[in-house]
Parts: C-alpha cells; sequence; structure tokens
C-alpha cells in the first residue's frame, strides 16, 4: 500500500471545510528533505467582513490583500507549525472563546498528521461556523 503524500492528505482533509469558509483550495510546497507546506488564501475584505471578531480581521489595514492559513508538515509527516495570518491556530481559537479546540490543536504539535487533521478540521469547522 503506497503511502499519501502530506499535502495531498491535507488538502484533501482541509479543502471542504476552507473552501466553504471562503478560502481557496490549498496550495503545495516542499523542499529536498521532503517537509511540506500547504497554504489557504483567503481574500482578506471577504474574510474581515464573515468574521470580524477574529484578530485576523483587521479592517483598519486597506492594503492588506489576503488572510493565509499555513500548515507545515515535517519529512516524517507530523505537524511542525498551523498559523492563521501569522498567529497560531491555537492562539486564534482560544480568543474566540473556543478553549477546548484551542487546547485540542496545541496538543497537536509534532503529532502525525493522520491524527492531527481530523482535530484540526473539527476546530476550523466550529471557527468558521456560519454564526446566523
Amino acid at each position: 500500500m503506497e503511502a499519501v503524500d502530506p499535502g495531498r492528505l491535507v488538502t484533501l482533509l482541509l479543502d471542504p471545510v476552507l473552501l466553504a469558509s471562503g478560502f481557496q483550495a490549498g496550495q503545495c510546497g516542499g523542499d529536498r528533505e521532503g517537509n511540506v507546506q500547504v497554504t489557504f488564501c483567503a481574500r482578506h475584505d471577504e474574510f474581515s467582513r464573515r468574521y470580524p471578531g477574529l484578530p485576523q480581521a483587521r479592517q483598519d489595514e486597506p492594503d492588506a490583500i489576503c488572510v493565509d492559513l499555513v500548515l507545515d508538515a515535517s519529512a516524517e509527516g507530523t505537524l511542525v507549525r498551523l498559523d492563521l495570518e501569522g498567529t497560531s491556530l491555537e492562539h486564534t481559537l482560544l480568543r474566540a472563546g473556543l478553549v477546548a479546540d484551542g487546547e485540542a490543536v496545541a496538543d497537536m504539535d509534532g503529532r502525525p498528521l493522520t491524527e492531527s487533521l481530523p482535530v484540526i478540521e473539527a476546530a476550523l469547522r466550529r471557527l468558521f461556523a456560519d454564526p446566523n
């Protein structure tokens, strides 16, 4: 059985929730050592309109073009970094009042993607849930 490419695994699990939340499909890149980075981009103005309570929705920055969710994974397939526009997803979740999700995401640092991605996906669903 062939191993799934880490970037492909990330996009398979996170694209559905992030596309529905106003982000573009994940863009994957990597280095010679096999480390992977996946970036999901949302238009800043649309993100700010949809999620004004999040720290990344800086509506006073008219030159801002996009808000990026960036996930880095090691060559071994473990989670290295998960940021939403330069702020850890953990911190963003805590600021949004999603304490249990913030703690769960923090616990995923260094864990295999197969273990961490379902936790991240669930937290993102709650973070970007339609408030209506």
